[in-house]
């Protein structure tokens, strides 16, 4: 004989909304308490400007105050035009020591290394590139340029120099970077040289923890109000 299935209660309807309910928040809780413990573990970076502060004994004693730093060493942004091919953007080159820069490479070669600035472009760096009549490059074309990086004649130009012919030299590119995303970098020795100064400015800011990082982030932009 079939055994008759018993129908649930109100009450078992209602434990069983609650249960249901209760999993689904543990499961939420539990991913949210490890993304966050993943994200105080994580290291984040930002070139930050030291205006309307002054490196000195007071500086670095606030510094230390503030929880997770783990380095902030000397970083150069510069302004220029780069070309590739038919393309053209306004672009800023960011120097900084490599060593410590946090980067994924997802392509790499062997370059030269001498007075020919070298380049590791971001895989979303090249979104402001136009062709000759003003029109944007599509992420086709910019995939296209990033594959091909090793084929390409680079180009750059100083922007702002005062000059009306813009005087287009050499570069080369060693690679590309999943992480940073949509920076241009390259050495801090050849960032400097390529600058023609010796002030310092500005500088890559390391931080362990999103909390910390943000609150770093707070205290330097904040710098300029002071």
């Amino acid at each position: 004989m079939k055994k008759k299935k018993r129908k649930l209660s109100g009450t078992d309807v209602v434990f069983l909304i609650f249960s249901g309910g209760l999993l689904v928040f543990f499961f939420t809780f539990g991913l949210q308490m490890i993304r966050e413990f993943s994200e105080e573990k994580n290291q984040y970076q930002s070139v930050v400007s030291l205006d309307g502060l002054e490196w000195g004994e007071e500086f670095e004693k606030k510094l230390k105050k503030i929880p997770g730093i783990s380095s902030l060493t000397p970083a150069v942004e510069i302004p220029v035009r780069l070309k590739a091919e038919t393309y053209t953007m306004e672009a800023t080159l960011t120097g900084v020591e490599l060593d410590g820069l946090k980067k994924q490479v997802s392509r790499s070669s062997e370059v030269p290394f001498g007075n020919v600035p070298v380049l590791l472009l971001g895989e979303e760096s090249l979104a402001a590139m136009t062709d000759k009549n003003g029109h944007e490059a599509s992420e086709e074309k910019q995939k296209e340029l990033m594959e091909r990086y090793e084929e390409i004649n680079w180009q750059y130009c100083l922007a702002g120099d005062g000059k009306d012919i813009e005087d287009w030299k050499p570069c080369l590119v060693a690679g590309t970077l999943s992480l940073p995303a949509e920076g241009i970098y390259m050495a801090y020795s050849q960032a400097e040289m390529l600058a023609g100064t010796k002030e310092q400015e500005r500088f890559l800011l390391t931080v362990r923890g999103k909390k910390n990082y943000e609150r770093a982030l707070g205290y330097f932009e904040g710098a300029g109000q002071r």
